[in-house]
């Protein structure tokens, strides 16, 4: 999975949202990446599901949801008891920040799958010691 990217909630929310702050800046990347397998876990579905639909509505979540369930450029990682375990041991290394379950078991499948960069305007992952890929400096 070296050549592969991560993608997490942030940069589809951008992708989603016209008025997002990154709105411009993710469909620039979008548009430039190429040929490319995107990692994503239930979890950041289900995240990015909830506050589509909040937000944008349902016919809004439900294209994003056809949209990854339906096409082979998304792999769906399972979620293994390894996967929870090195995702609680990140949750305690970093406790005194505040990294959401879902940011830290990003963080866990790209270490374990050693998925090199993702795509988020999350600065969350810095502090996961994760190479954010596409942000603004």
């Amino acid at each position: 999975m070296k050549n592969d990217l991560f993608v997490d909630i942030s940069a589809f929310m951008a992708l989603n949202d016209a008025k997002d702050q990154h709105y411009q800046e993710a469909m620039s990347i979008a548009s430039n990446i190429g040929e490319i397998k995107f990692v994503i876990s239930d979890a950041v579905i289900s995240e990015t599901y909830t506050i589509l639909r909040y937000r944008l509505g349902q016919r809004q979540a439900f294209r994003f949801l056809s949209t990854v369930l339906d096409s082979k450029e998304y792999e769906i990682v399972a979620i293994s008891n390894d996967l929870r375990k090195l995702t609680l041991d990140l949750l305690e290394k970093y406790n005194d920040h505040k990294i959401s379950y879902c940011d830290a078991l990003s963080a866990a499948i790209m270490a374990q799958y050693k998925i090199p960069c993702i795509f988020t305007f999350d600065h969350h992952f810095e502090i996961l010691g994760v190479k954010r890929l596409f942000f603004k400096t």
